[in-house]
């Protein structure tokens, strides 16, 4: 089945009914659904920055993304020229075949009617049946092809009865109509027996001045309109004109369009008499006019009705404190019967209408996406169905199906310029389709419901941000107490085993060689800082770091293999000394902060557990100066091994285990078989030949990286050491 698209703004006028009439009922008889893009604004060029406008027009975007197989553009309703041209350049980008029904002006093919036989016709009437002899033809602007035709069929008339005339050319507006009647009243004209015109504006227009300035319609001069607009059927009097030209128009559109060759002998132009031209006997078409000027009046109380406005307000209120997007469409779906004579509706939004919480006033729509979502699907008084994923191209999901012809109304869904997407409304016919006060308040009350659940979703996502933030310590970035008592809450869940060390600063140990004039908050913050950063380097996927308070802070972590939770604990302090040294050589720091730590298993509740450990935690902290016990030797020891191009010396050693320089050398020769210096030269050795077997330094950099200053001074250790020089060490073992 093929899908032709028609682009005209908003539908406020019997005539655009009149030329969507024709369209659908040609369209449908040659098996076509027609897809009417429209708005409920036209905009002005002053609303060129209007937000309200630019959520309006985004409608017209849909033509990039739509599978239509033709286009039919009334360009001759646009009135801003700016959205004519985007509209235009759009469709010749997606390359859709189009007719514009206004013109050639944008460079689209275009229709032209035969109007001169209905004019001819209804001058003929004037001529015969009322008697006139003299007449005047007020034409549209000179050169218009319309008004050339109207013009033509005028002349046609007259010749034919050798009548006398006069042509007086228009603007099809109110002004040139207004000017000629006051010329009439003053008599700087003479006063013709009929003026035949080239539209219903004019001939209303000149009938009201001519009245109002004592020229009686019809009996001192006849007056006939052109058009059929609903403006002259309900004037006093009715103005005789000649209706259907909007309806051949659009049937010669959609003919064109499609490739029905046009029936050039059968029209729907026809004469509707009223009392103008003194037709008040032909009731049949008083009554016509009668039963249109009646439904007009009704529609006009349909907008006023206060009893449906009320149910409107209601809508509104329910839709600005929706949670949802399901309580959104519910409420949609069951207020939906206040909008008048739709067969389906179809609530189309972005899929991703809620997927960016940080930016909640935009919305991405140039083009649409390739997706939509068919937020509510729904035939009049039935319950709706929610929630379908299904292209753009399609439109609305029901084209997707077999189907008869279906005649669907498009408008954009949007609040101010945010725009969430488009609503389809599916009529039987286009003379059902109403541009109601309820319509549109209705798709604002949905269009502000998804402005307020966006909003929603924006104050929960500033609220999980500031949630998230009090999760982490500002300065370091690692967890807080309040992040690290969730983190162990959610392994409470899992069947890990966990432990959890706690770490202070003990005490603050001056570092040889080095003066300060900092204060001591200074010195504090320096030391706090450098034990943060070492914890931030401790490798590890299954650690899990933590800064409690000022200077405590934990690691958490679990047992992957067969060493024990103290084993484990003592090397990652070990690790953690080895870093602040790294670090404290590298920069200015005047003093080294010492590490106290304890460990225990993670129970829970984890705030109970953590309590306790950091009761321990201080009361096991050191509480003076003085030599600890040979664990302190044997872990400072471990240290030197791991890290043995640091720069040791024996007065770092002796104030770090309080003693005196020469009880370290006594401790060490005791404990460990091997004096101090011997053993930190044989660690620099270790460490040299894996560094020699396993890279491809140079000589002086290996030195460098062992902690020597001098290369020729490690070659000659090293060669003392293994018996060979590095270079012969390297090329033997690799």
């Amino acid at each position: 089945m093929k899908r032709v698209g028609v682009i005209i703004p908003s539908i406020t006028d019997g005539l655009q009914i009149e030329l969507l009439d024709g369209i659908f009922k040609t369209a449908s008889a040659a098996d076509c659904d027609v897809i009417v893009l429209t708005t409920a604004t036209n905009g002005l060029e002053f609303h060129i920055q209007n937000e309200v406008m630019e959520g309006e027009e985004s409608i017209y975007h849909l033509i990039e993304r739509a599978d239509l197989d033709g286009i039919l553009l009334a360009s001759q309703y646009f009135v801003k020229e700016s959205i004519r041209e985007v509209i235009s350049k759009t469709i010749k980008k997606a390359a859709i075949p189009c007719i514009d029904l206004g013109g050639t002006a944008l460079g689209f093919e275009t229709v032209h009617i035969s109007q001169n036989n209905a004019v001819c016709e209804i001058t003929d009437h004037i001529i015969e049946k009322h008697g006139c002899s003299n007449l005047m033809f007020l034409a549209g602007p000179e050169g218009n092809p319309d008004s050339e035709q109207r013009m033509c069929g005028f002349l046609q008339s007259v010749n034919k009865h050798g009548c006398t005339y006069e042509i007086v050319y228009g603007d099809f507006w109110k002004f040139r109509a207004t000017d000629l009647g006051n010329e009439f009243i003053q008599h700087k004209r003479r006063l013709p027996d009929a003026v035949i015109c080239a539209s219903d504006t004019m001939a209303v227009t000149l009938c009201d001045v001519l009245q109002s300035g004592g020229i009686s319609v019809p009996d001192d001069v006849i007056v006939t309109g052109f058009d059929g607009h609903i403006t002259a059927l309900s004037n006093f009097p009715s103005v005789t004109t000649i209706s259907g030209i909007m309806f051949e128009l659009g049937k010669a559109g959609i003919n064109k369009l499609i490739g029905i060759p046009a029936d050039n002998n059968k029209s729907d132009m026809h004469i509707i008499f009223g009392a103008s031209c003194g037709c008040v006997e032909r009731m049949t078409d008083y009554q016509t006019a009668a039963l249109k000027v009646r439904e007009q009046i009704q529609r006009d109380a349909e907008i006023g009705n206060m009893l449906e406005m009320r149910i409107n307000a209601d809508v509104i209120t329910r839709t600005s404190s929706v949670e949802s997007l399901d309580e959104l469409t519910d409420i949609i779906d069951q207020t939906a019967h206040i909008i008048k004579s739709y067969t389906s509706l179809y609530i189309c939004i972005l899929p991703d209408w809620d997927s960016d919480p940080e930016h909640p006033d935009i919305c991405q729509t140039k083009p649409f996406p390739k997706k939509m979502l068919c937020a509510l699907s729904k035939n009049a008084w039935t319950p709706g169905v929610k929630g379908n994923i299904f292209p753009t191209k399609d439109i609305v999901p029901v084209l997707m199906e077999p189907h008869n012809p279906m005649l669907i109304f498009v408008l954009p869904l949007h609040a101010s310029s945010q725009v969430f997407g488009y609503c389809g409304f599916a009529y039987e016919r286009a003379l059902d389709f109403s541009a109601s006060l309820m319509l549109f308040n209705h798709m604002s009350s949905l269009a502000n419901g998804l402005r307020i659940l966006r909003h929603k979703l924006y104050a929960e996502y500033l609220q999980k941000k500031i949630e998230e933030a009090s999760l982490y310590d500002k300065m370091t970035d690692m967890l807080s107490k309040k992040g690290l008592l969730l983190y162990l809450e959610k392994q409470e869940k899992s069947d890990v085993r966990n432990y959890i060390m706690l770490i202070t600063i003990s005490q603050l140990a001056a570092v040889p060689n080095r003066q300060t004039k900092n204060e001591l908050s200074d010195i504090y913050l320096q030391s706090e800082l450098l034990l943060a950063n070492a914890l931030r380097l401790i490798p590890g996927q299954n650690n899990q770091t933590a800064r409690l308070d000022k200077k405590t802070f934990a690691i958490v972590f679990s047992v992957q293999d067969k060493r024990s939770p103290k084993q484990i604990s003592e090397e990652l302090m070990i690790q953690l000394e080895v870093f602040i040294r790294k670090m404290v050589e590298g920069a200015a720091a005047a003093f080294l902060p010492e590490p106290h730590y304890v460990c225990e298993e993670v129970t829970f509740p984890a705030d109970k557990c953590i309590s306790e450990l950091w009761n321990v935690l201080n009361a096991d902290a050191p509480k003076g100066k003085g030599f600890t016990g040979i664990s302190d030797l044997k872990k400072l020891r471990r240290e030197i091994h791991k890290a043995p191009e640091l720069s040791w010396n024996l007065t770092e050693l002796a104030k770090r285990l309080n003693i005196s320089k020469s009880y370290v050398q006594k401790l060490y020769k005791e404990y460990f078989g091997i004096s101090y210096i011997d053993d930190l030269l044989e660690a620099r050795i270790e460490m040299a030949k894996k560094l020699l077997l396993t890279t491809d330094l140079h000589i002086s950099e290996v030195a460098s990286s062992c902690g020597y200053q001098n290369a020729t001074h490690f070659m000659r250790q090293f060669k003392d050491k293994t018996g060979l020089s590095p270079s012969e060490f390297r090329d033997k073992n690799r």
